[in-house]
């Protein structure tokens, strides 16, 4: 995939519209970090015999993101077409190894990110709230229930921008395949410039 190179209209919008999704669930990603409950707000009441937990936007902002961009990654994959069975990466090799490069790791950075969001929802839910939790991994145990810790939501969210990058980047590096191939099966036209070939001797007899 050279630089400056020119792609068609589509192969611009899917990928301006890919990588907005996923940079916006990047940004849901810090939003919920920053609307996350900290231990000292979860409080055990005794009159009420329950947990309370202050309101937050930070369950359904993570739940978003990592949906947001599941969308995104697919969205990249399935307009790119399956590159291991494309017989254009056997004729030409420029694009392919970094398309594929960049399959693997926007799909390696798409799992952690999700799994950062869900789990960090997951704990922040709270569901399971109750007097004297047990500790959990990425999480403090407050008087009741769980607080996520600082950094699990940004993480997720920082993640996510590099697969979106490379989602794009694999969509561009295949539509440059595309590209390449459609050259090539272009019918070749113009008067073909060479030696100039002397016409042969012709014999005279008679004369």
């Amino acid at each position: 995939m050279a630089l400056g190179t020119i792609y068609p209209l589509k192969v611009t919008i899917i990928a301006a519209v890919g990588t907005m999704v996923g940079v916006l669930a990047a940004v849901m990603g810090f939003s919920a970090e920053r609307k996350r409950n900290t231990a000292d707000k979860l409080v055990w009441v005794d009159s009420e015999n329950r947990c309370y937990i202050p309101p937050s936007q930070t369950v359904s902002l993570s739940i978003m993101a990592g949906l947001l961009l599941l969308l995104s990654q697919v969205g990249f994959t399935v307009a790119g077409g399956c590159l291991c069975c494309n017989r254009k990466i056997n004729k030409f090799t420029g694009p392919a190894p970094l398309a594929l490069k960049s399959l693997i790791l926007s799909w390696a950075s798409c799992v952690v990110a999700v799994i950062f969001f869900f789990y960090g929802a997951g704990v922040s839910s709270n569901h399971h709230a109750r007097v004297n939790a047990k500790a959990l991994p990425g999480a403090t145990s407050a008087s009741c229930g769980y607080a996520i810790n600082a950094g699990v939501f940004a993480g997720g969210a920082l993640v996510s921008l590099l697969g979106t990058v490379s989602g794009a980047t694999y969509y561009l590096a295949v539509s440059r395949m595309d590209m390449n191939w459609a050259d090539h099966l272009k019918p070749q036209t113009g008067i073909e410039l060479g030696q100039p070939t002397a016409p042969a001797a012709v014999a005279l007899h008679g004369v």
